[in-house]
């Protein structure tokens, strides 16, 4: 996992190893709570987040349910059983989740930061709205230094449009400014053109952390024009526009636009299947 260290904005890259292993428990940091209709935060994960000494860089995995965010996380953990793992069809994760224990490492300087990590409920299940998982894709994405999306198998049409909550990001966050107050980048009762939507994500992007598309069980060779490729750039190449002028391409493109808006500074790595 060593393509993760060294990635948050908070603190220069390091040459360190990573951690053999991480004491510590998972700590529920938002939950929905259906009586109430409203997310609400959890109090002893906030006085954990309260304890980590400065400066802290958050690396949050998230993706599809039952995709492997956790275990990808315990990796990380140097642990086999950290946040919760299941092999049952019903996601194991319920809205957002960091370890108590922040993992310690040192930037090029030999200054010390800490790392959070933050699992996620995984989006698009079965028993969620469209809503609900732009809500969390968005939490997770506001709190974190490095956003990893989890994926299994290679970039298509249709790991993209699963991506496709992106560009309904803008409608349910609005951005503070110093000079100017609040800039509203939506609202959900608004209805936007697509000008409008790339404008909201690209004033959103500000914020925005470092963006890797991980993609398991990989099998594909890249090749480009009979020349090899680097996953960085079959992220690319997969985010061109397409051609057509028709409501399909279109709404292909919106997408591809709203990715690349969004995340500015992206990567993509490819992991082949363990034997």
């Amino acid at each position: 996992m060593s393509f993760l260290w060294g990635r948050s904005r908070a603190a220069p890259p390091s040459t360190a190893k990573p951690p053999r292993s991480a004491g510590g428990r998972s700590l529920a940091l938002v939950s929905w709570d259906a009586a109430s209709g409203k997310f609400e935060v959890g109090e002893e994960a906030l006085e954990a987040l309260r304890s980590v000494p400065g400066p802290v860089g958050v690396v949050a995995v998230c993706g599809r349910a039952r995709q492997g965010k956790s275990y990808i996380l315990n990796q990380l953990l140097g642990r086999g059983g950290g946040f919760a793992v299941d092999s049952t069809h019903r996601p194991c994760t319920k809205g957002l989740w960091i370890w108590s224990s922040p993992l310690e490492r040192r930037d090029e300087q030999g200054n010390p930061y800490s790392v959070v990590l933050l699992d996620t409920e995984g989006i698009d299940a079965y028993d969620q709205t469209g809503q609900y998982s732009t809500q969390i894709f968005s939490l997770a994405l506001l709190l974190s230094s490095v956003f990893v999306y989890n994926q299994m198998g290679g970039i298509d049409e249709a790991a993209l449009d699963r991506l496709s909550l992106v560009t309904r990001m803008s409608e349910h966050i609005r951005v503070r400014s110093e000079k100017d107050g609040v800039l509203d980048a939506g609202s959900p009762s608004s209805k936007r053109s697509r000008g409008e939507t790339s404008a909201g994500l690209r004033e959103l992007s500000e914020f925005s952390p470092a963006f890797i598309w991980l993609l398991r069980d990989f099998y594909l060779r890249l090749e480009e024009d009979g020349r090899p490729v680097s996953p960085a750039g079959y992220l690319e190449i997969a985010l061109e526009p397409v051609p057509g002028a028709g409501a399909s391409a279109a709404a292909k493109n919106e997408v591809r636009r709203a990715i690349t808006a969004l995340f500015p500074d992206r990567d993509c790595v490819a992991l082949v299947r363990p034997v």
